[in-house]
């Protein structure tokens, strides 16, 4: 793992798909109620390729980019990346917003082959997997956007919130609501926590486990508990 990675579920190694206007080339907000819906167009357009260069720059650099260093690399201003973001915890959340969109289409990709492949509807446990499968995959594709979007900040406590409302459609229906969503926020911390230590521990151990053991573990002590495991290795 490494951060020049190919990068299929952050998609931050494709490169940005246009470029950013030179400071100062900013049209000023049309005033003609006709054109306020092409305003609103152009404006979203631009706030995507701005937070497109951004990605690719933290894949490439680090989780320590500035807002200076994204203004260069778009070819414009600060005064002009301000406009798009306020600050760096909003960057930081339209960044988790687009990992999460990621996670959900190779969970549904990863849903859809397991029923074509069984005729069957995946299992509570199955989806789980899925899950926990998807975040180990979006961390490990790119692992300097993933430690820039998990930094502590607002920005992290929404995208936390967004990933266990995810996990919570996986579970049976019977579970209450309310217990649902306990269960989900824990087992999304667990999660944020042992990747966030496996990425850290990889270079530290010579039998560092890879992705696919990572997620049969987690799953295992998610869904029966770690005596199982302990009981297993002591035979």
């Amino acid at each position: 793992m490494n951060g020049d990675t190919q990068a299929p579920t952050i998609d931050a190694t494709t490169p940005p798909t246009a470029s950013v206007p030179v400071a100062g080339s900013e049209p000023e907000v049309p005033s003609v109620d006709g054109r306020s819906s092409r305003w609103a167009r152009h404006r979203e357009q631009r706030r995507a390729e701005m937070l497109d260069i951004a990605r690719h720059l933290i894949h490439a650099q680090g989780p320590d980019v500035t807002m200076e260093d994204i203004a260069a690399a778009s070819g414009t201003s600060k005064s002009i990346v301000y406009r798009y973001f306020a600050d760096k915890a909003q960057l930081q959340r339209a960044i988790g917003m687009h990992i999460l969109s990621g996670m959900h289409r190779r969970l549904v990709q990863q849903l859809d082959q397991l029923e074509a492949d069984s005729g069957a509807a995946a299992g509570p446990e199955q989806r789980i997997r899925a899950m926990i499968s998807a975040y180990v995959a979006a961390a490990e594709a790119s692992p300097h956007v993933y430690r820039f979007v998990t930094r502590p900040s607002e920005g992290l406590n929404h995208f936390l919130v967004s990933v266990a409302r995810l996990v919570a459609t996986a579970l049976p229906s019977g579970i209450p609501a309310a217990s649902a969503q306990v269960w989900s926020s824990g087992a999304v911390g667990f999660v944020q926590g042992a990747v966030d230590r496996w990425m850290t521990a990889e270079d530290e151990a010579p039998s560092h486990i890879n992705a696919e053991e990572l997620t049969d573990e987690l799953l295992a002590w998610l869904m029966h508990g770690i005596l199982p495991h302990l009981k297993e290795n002591h035979r």
